[in-house]
């Protein structure tokens, strides 16, 4: 008898194992293909899959890890010569070369930046036929005088045709200790 219960533990262990994947891929696939019922209309879009991953890592790249490392001469390889960007601090930039001045001055600012991804998505606008990359991350600046400021960021990144970032949303806030 015990034997018996044992295999049929055994069986139901298997069973269940190998049931929530497929259930949890089927419930992805219909949640993926689904339209949202929001109690807003979006004024952009609510049609959004998962976008191209290489266009993650290039954001993560770029805007990131060189911004981090003071490397920012890079953003000719990733940034359109057309980018807008606003800035956290209201701020309005247009082109890639008056980013990349700002940016250097704020760099130049720090001695040591250390950045923590805290999630990166990207994303593709059906209706709209934009590819996105949204990151969420923690800041920590050392300034000339030896302070410190940790900083809540969130970025929202548009990739062109060409492949490149044409539109950046920035948003932060500091942490209060």
């Amino acid at each position: 008898m015990q034997k018996l219960l044992f295999l049929l533990c055994f069986i139901a262990l298997v069973i269940a194992c190998n049931n929530p994947k497929k259930e949890t891929n089927e419930a992805s696939e219909n949640v993926a293909k689904s339209t949202i019922n929001l109690p807003y209309t979006p004024s952009y879009s609510s049609s959004f899959e998962m976008g191209n991953p290489a266009y993650a890592t290039m954001i993560v790249q770029g805007s990131w890890k060189d911004w981090e490392e003071n490397k920012l001469d890079n953003m000719k390889n990733w940034v359109a010569d057309t980018i807008v960007a606003y800035q956290s601090n209201d701020e309005v930039i247009k082109g890639l070369d008056s980013l990349m001045a700002r940016w250097k001055q704020g760099r130049a600012g720090y001695t040591s930046v250390i950045d923590t991804l805290d999630a990166v998505l990207p994303v593709y606008s059906t209706d709209k036929k934009e590819n996105w990359v949204l990151v969420w991350a923690t800041e920590i600046n050392t300034k000339q005088d030896g302070s410190k400021d940790t900083v809540s960021v969130m970025e929202t990144w548009r990739i062109n045709k060409s492949g490149k970032a044409d539109l950046l949303f920035q948003y932060d806030r500091n942490q209060r200790k």
